[in-house]
């Protein structure tokens, strides 16, 4: 049996039998997505996948470890087959993952690595042919990731990965708000000249969002929203005046002073940005999850999605929540100002799944709040939806 490395590409025909193993453990959930010219998913041939074991006339899960694919029979249209390992719960897979053909057999090393799904092989037409490519190309965002970039409906990811659901009772403060509830708002920060970052919570359920940057009010659509990590991308025609430049360190540091910017209480302070001042309380969240941080600045309602700065004037993060200070009180705690923010790491990845290129920051030199919050007054956004 030939082994083939990532990237490497052998001619394939008619009919195959895969089997998928991995080295420890149970085997991760696995998918069959089929792809058109444009690389985007193709009605001809909806996705199967080892949860809900549909069958096409050209493929078909056989329990959880072994794929039947015929190629001659795949519809016309398709133009490629993508076989997608993926962890339900969104975490790492972290494991050795197999796929052998009877002739091929290709391993994707995904040890170490923080990657909660990855596509293992690709079968796709060339000259008339098929063609079997390596992948083992990860993702650590997940199925979510995948989703997005293929065009393939949300409503199968959040079926896939049931932690995807909004969590109920979590203790924290957001925007959440139901249907039909008219209009709210939250905030932003521009990442790219057509895209700006808020959270997934803030344009939750909207019918229409629009962007308010630099006395500008512009129509944007949400390109993906990630419920997890309670992060969404926004796409706007429009140039931006400006693009925040994330630190090319992304550590924090415990005690460091940081800049919130938001739009908070929209309707009752004034249209501008609002600034508060704190620094880094703790490295994690609640139940130390390492995706986000506790920050001291004060904050409220319409703060989330906005940037969190540090004293250079580098993004470093995203207002995300707050401790729900009525539910701590009523257990006869005392607590004030424990807000979280997502960390720059995890926005960094999140735009890497679309092929966004940050800017990284050059210059570290500390500039004082005020040259802070005046550097960063074109890259800051009032988002508001109607919903």
């Amino acid at each position: 049996m030939r082994a083939l490395v990532a990237g490497e590409r052998a001619a394939i025909a008619g009919a195959q039998r895969l089997a998928i193993a991995c080295d420890g453990g149970a085997l991760p959930a696995l998918a069959l997505i089929a792809l058109g010219a444009d690389r985007r998913i193709t009605p001809a041939f909806p996705l199967i996948d080892t949860v809900a074991r549909e069958m096409r006339p050209a493929a078909q899960f056989e329990g959880e470890s072994h794929l039947r694919l015929d190629l001659d029979a795949v519809p016309r249209p398709v133009e490629r087959l993508m076989l997608i390992a993926f962890d339900r719960g969104s975490q790492p897979i972290g494991r050795i993952v197999t796929v052998e053909t009877g002739v091929f057999r290709f391993a994707a090393d995904l040890r170490g690595r923080g990657d909660a799904a990855a596509i293992l092989i690709e079968c796709y037409r060339h000259q008339g042919a098929w063609r079997l490519s390596a992948n083992g190309q990860g993702f650590a965002l997940g199925l979510n990731a995948i989703a997005a970039a293929h065009g393939i409906d949300h409503r199968w990811v959040m079926q896939m990965i049931p932690r995807l659901q909004p969590a109920a009772g979590s203790g924290q403060d957001g925007d959440h708000r139901p249907p039909g509830s008219g209009a709210s708002s939250g905030s932003g920060v521009a990442i790219e000249r057509n895209h700006i970052l808020t959270n997934a919570h803030v344009v939750e359920d909207a019918r229409s969002v629009t962007v308010h940057v630099a006395g500008r009010a512009l129509a944007a659509e949400t390109v993906f929203a990630d419920a997890r990590n309670d992060l969404a991308l926004l796409h706007v025609e429009a140039g931006l005046p400006g693009v925040a430049q994330f630190r090319s360190q992304v550590g924090l540091h415990l005690g460091e002073d940081i800049v919130a910017l938001g739009f908070p209480l929209q309707g009752l302070l004034g249209t501008g940005p609002q600034a508060s001042a704190g620094n880094i309380a703790a490295s994690c969240g609640i139940g130390n999850d390492s995706s986000v941080f506790q920050f001291t600045a004060p904050i409220a309602s319409g703060n989330s999605g906005g940037p969190i700065l540090d004293m250079a004037g580098h993004l470093v993060g995203l207002v995300s929540s707050s401790l729900n200070l009525d539910r701590i009180r009523e257990r006869g705690a005392i607590a004030e100002n424990i807000n979280f923010g997502i960390k720059g790491a995890i926005l960094l990845s999140f735009l890497d799944a679309f092929g966004i290129e940050p800017h990284m920051a050059r210059e570290t030199s500390v500039v004082g709040r005020a040259a802070v919050v005046r550097q960063a007054r074109d890259v800051i956004a009032r988002v508001t939806c109607e919903c």
